[in-house]
């Protein structure tokens, strides 16, 4: 199983299917999904992504192995998101679409969930390279969008994850990063 975080800064709970990069960039997390769930011509059953956005509270979680009606275009994936959104009841989680779950949440529950998944790695810049760590087989990966975390944030990640690890000397975009951890992953039969 592995599992993806990526925090959410600039979304703010409202989704235009027509401007996905003005709906507090959406866009971005549409992007993390797809790299997170596809390959070519199928899915990653083994995958969990979560998405937390800090400005509504909320937690969305994509069950890879449970998902339908998921394409890989970023407006169909925006979509799947706004409906959640739209549907999320603060008295319990809700199944918006198949494989589609939503939340009011902390960002510490997050991690307590991540956590409860196996082992916790952060993705930042400035980390070990990902060629050079031992992962474990049940992974998961935290990562921020265009914004960095907060030094709030970054101590509740610390205290869960195992180690920071990098992909390599440049700053990617999180999507791409999430593909080079899939492709490192895959190459040690992970």
């Amino acid at each position: 199983m592995r599992a993806f975080l990526i925090i959410a800064h600039k979304f703010r709970g409202e989704i235009n299917l027509n401007d996905l990069p003005g709906s507090g960039r959406i866009d971005v997390i549409a992007r993390c999904v797809n790299s997170s769930i596809f390959l070519s011509h199928d899915i990653r059953r083994d995958v969990l992504f979560f998405a937390y956005f800090p400005k509504i509270n909320m937690r969305l979680k994509i069950d890879a192995s449970k998902v339908k009606y998921l394409n890989p275009d970023e407006r169909t994936t925006a979509a799947l998101i706004r409906n959640a959104v739209i549907l999320a009841n603060p008295e319990k989680e809700i199944r918006s679409s198949p494989g589609f779950y939503v939340k009011y949440a902390t960002l510490e529950d997050v991690l307590g969930e991540l956590e409860s998944l196996g082992t916790v790695y952060y993705l930042r810049e400035d980390g070990d390279d990902i060629r050079e760590v031992e992962l474990a087989s049940n992974a998961s990966f935290i990562l921020s969008d265009s914004v960095n975390m907060s030094d709030e944030e970054e101590k509740m990640v610390m205290r869960v994850a195992k180690s920071i690890i990098s992909v390599g000397p440049k700053s990617l975009l999180s999507s791409h990063t999430i593909s080079i951890v899939h492709n490192e992953m895959d190459r040690r039969g992970l």
